[in-house]
C-alpha cells in the first residue's frame, strides 16, 4: 500500500495562535504537513508517518528533490520522491560492522536487567568495549547481526542504510511565516529515520531472536482474572492516538460482516461506521464489556490461560486487538487459534502505543525499543505461516489534545503502531 494512499491525519490546522493562512506556499510561508517514509523488506510493507508542525519553507532543510516540489503547492497537495540507498541516511559501510569477543559485551550496562547478546536484536552501541572510537555513552542503536561461541557482530550502520525509501508529504497548511531572519534549521529527513524507523524488520531475513530469555515472563505472574476484577472504566490512550487507530481500523476492517474485538473492554476504538458490523468482544471484565455501545456479544475469556477460541473456523471477517498484545504470554497458540477462525482473505490488525499496564506486561515488550516492538508482533505473523500482505505502520507527531490528562506534561499524542496482515 502506497503512502499516498494511506493517510489518517484529519484536519489539524491550528485556531487559535493568530495564524495569517495562505492559499500557497511562498518561499515566506510555514506549513505543517503529514509526511510518510515507506520502504519494503523481503516479507512486509513498512510505513513510518510523522506529523510536523511549524516547518520554515526558507529556513528547514528538505532534500532538493522535494523542495523543488514545494513552490505554488496548496493545502491537501502532496509531495512525493523514492530515493536509493544511501541518499537519505549514510551509505551502508563494512567499516560499520564489527565483529569482538563475547566478553567485550557489557552485560551489566543496564542497571535494570541483565544483557544477553541476542541474534537481530538492537543495543546501544556503547554495550560494546574495546571498538575504536566507540564509547560507553553512545546510546545509539545497532543491531547483532551474528551469535558465535566466542565471537559477536554487530552493525552500526543505519537500519535503514541499504533500504529504497519512498519519502511523501501531504500539506496540511500554510501561513505566513512572518520576516525571516536565523533559527533554528530542522532537518526533515533526520526527523524522519531517526530513532526507531527500520528497526522492525528482520536482519538479511533471518527470524530475530525475541524467542530467549523467558520473554513472556511477567513481574505478576498471578492470575489474570484478580488482576481484571475490578473494572476499569478509563482511557489508555490520548483522543488523538484513539481517533487514529478508529481511522486505521475504517480502512483495514470491512464495516459490516462478524468482527471480533479481541481482549476488548468499554471501549472498541472502532468508529460509528462499523455500525452495521456484528462485533463480538472477548475480554476480561463483564462490567466493562457490558459498557461498550458498539459490541452485539460478548463473552469473558482469558487467553492466558486457555487460548483456545470458542468459535467455529472462518467466522470472523476480520479481527482487531487494540493495545493488549503486550499482555499474551502465549502468541503463538492465540494466533493459530486467530488464523483458525477468520475466513481466507480477512484481516487481523494489532494496535498499540507506548502506554500500559507494567506488572502484566510481558518481559520482551518493557525491554525493547518501541520499533523493535513492530518486529516481535511481526514475528508472530510470519512464525504462524497463515497470514500474507503483511504491513507495519507507525504514525507520531500529533498535538497532545489540550484537554488530556498529560497535556502539561507531555507535548506529543500517544504514538500509533500498528501491524497487520490477511488470512491465506
Amino acid at each position: 500500500m502506497p503512502a499516498s494512499d494511506f493517510d489518517i491525519v484529519t484536519d489539524l490546522t491550528a485556531d487559535d495562535d493568530n495564524r495569517q493562512f495562505q492559499q500557497k506556499i511562498s518561499r515566506s510561508s510555514k506549513i505543517s504537513a503529514h509526511f510518510s517514509l515507506s520502504w519494503q523488506s523481503n516479507y512486509a510493507t513498512h510505513i513510518d508517518s510523522q506529523y510536523i508542525d511549524n516547518l520554515n519553507v526558507w529556513r528547514d532543510f528538505f532534500p532538493a528533490e522535494l523542495e523543488m516540489q514545494l513552490d505554488g503547492c496548496s493545502a491537501g497537495d502532496r509531495i512525493s520522491h523514492r530515493f536509493s540507498s544511501g541518499e537519505v541516511v549514510p551509505e551502508f559501510s563494512k567499516a560499520g560492522v564489527h565483529t569482538v569477543k563475547q566478553q567485550c559485551f557489557n552485560r551489566n550496562f543496564n542497571s535494570r536487567i541483565r544483557l544477553e547478546p541476542r541474534l537481530g536484536r538492537f543495543y546501544p552501541q556503547g554495550v560494546f568495549q574495546d571498538i575504536a572510537g566507540n564509547y560507553s555513552s553512545n546510546y545509539q542503536p545497532c543491531r547483532i547481526t551474528a551469535v558465535e561461541d566466542d565471537l559477536i557482530t554487530t552493525d552500526f550502520n543505519h537500519p535503514l542504510a541499504t533500504r529504497m525509501l519512498d519519502v511523501d508529504a501531504r500539506i496540511i497548511s500554510i501561513w505566513h511565516g512572518g520576516q525571516q531572519r536565523g533559527g533554528r534549521c530542522s532537518d526533515i529527513i533526520d526527523m524522519l529515520t531517526t530513532n526507531g524507523p527500520g528497526m522492525q524488520a528482520r536482519h538479511d531475513d533471518t527470524a530475530t531472536d525475541f524467542w530467549s530469555d523467558d520473554p513472556f515472563a511477567r513481574d505478576d505472574p498471578s492470575p489474570d482474572d484478580a488482576f481484571y476484577s475490578t473494572p476499569r472504566l478509563v482511557t489508555h490512550l490520548d483522543q488523538s492516538c484513539s481517533q487514529q487507530i478508529g481511522e486505521l481500523y475504517k480502512q483495514l476492517l470491512p464495516r459490516d460482516g462478524r468482527l471480533l474485538d479481541l481482549m476488548s473492554s468499554w471501549l472498541s476504538h472502532l468508529p460509528e461506521e462499523f455500525s452495521s458490523a456484528t462485533i463480538f468482544g472477548l475480554g476480561m471484565n463483564p462490567h466493562e464489556l457490558e459498557q461498550n455501545p458498539m459490541l452485539t456479544e460478548t463473552l469473558v475469556h482469558d487467553l492466558n490461560q486457555d487460548p483456545l477460541l470458542p468459535y467455529d473456523d472462518g467466522t470472523f471477517d476480520g479481527i482487531a486487538c487494540t493495545a493488549s498484545i503486550e499482555y499474551l504470554v502465549s502468541p503463538r497458540q492465540v494466533f493459530s487459534e486467530l488464523a483458525r477462525i477468520l475466513k481466507p482473505g480477512a484481516p487481523l490488525v494489532i494496535t498499540f502505543s507506548n502506554r500500559w499496564f507494567p506488572p502484566k506486561a510481558i518481559s520482551i515488550w518493557a525491554t525493547s525499543h518501541e520499533f523493535e516492538r513492530m518486529g516481535l508482533v511481526l514475528e508472530y505473523f510470519i512464525d504462524n505461516g497463515a497470514f500474507e500482505n503483511l504491513h507495519s505502520y507507525s504514525f507520531r507527531g500529533l498535538p497532545r489534545p489540550a484537554n488530556d490528562k498529560y497535556a502539561g506534561q507531555l507535548m506529543l499524542s500517544d504514538p500509533v503502531y500498528a501491524v497487520w496482515g490477511t488470512k491465506c
